[in-house]
């Protein structure tokens, strides 16, 4: 885990300096593009971390000009606990300062976490959402 603590430090002292104003996707192009989860931990309530990208996961979301969204969410069995998850990313994508919201027709977590615009990354620390904490960082490809 050490690894883990590390990347999380990472993104930690990489969000603290972050400053901007507000955008919205109609008028900005700083989101538009494909981003691609370069780290994705899930830690369940009550048990251990689980590398969800080294279980054979992944994210990846697109951000169109107008705010439209597109991509998907593949989470293997042995994350889900149950059958694989394979979900679409098609929505929208709202911005206020440095904070990026999802909204999707997929029930997942992605819509309930608030996403910290880091650099040309779109990230997520320690966040809490249904029974699991998150960490992930979206790079812009």
């Amino acid at each position: 885990m050490q690894t883990f603590s590390f990347r999380v430090a990472l993104v930690l002292g990489l969000a603290a300096p972050a400053c901007g104003g507000d955008d919205t996707v109609g008028s900005s192009n700083l989101l538009t593009g494909t981003y691609q989860a370069t780290l994705f931990v899930v830690t369940p309530t009550g048990q251990a971390p689980i590398d969800v990208l080294a279980a054979g996961g992944s994210l990846s979301i697109s951000i169109a000009a107008s705010g439209a969204t597109s991509g998907t969410l593949s989470l293997p069995a042995s994350v889900t606990g149950g059958a694989a998850l394979s979900e679409s990313m098609a929505g929208t994508a709202s911005i206020t300062a440095l904070t990026v919201h999802f909204t999707q027709d997929a029930d997942t977590f992605v819509r309930d976490l608030t996403w910290l615009r880091v650099g040309t990354a779109l990230t997520v620390v320690d966040q809490p959402a249904g029974a699991a904490t998150f960490s992930i960082s979206l790079a812009h490809q």
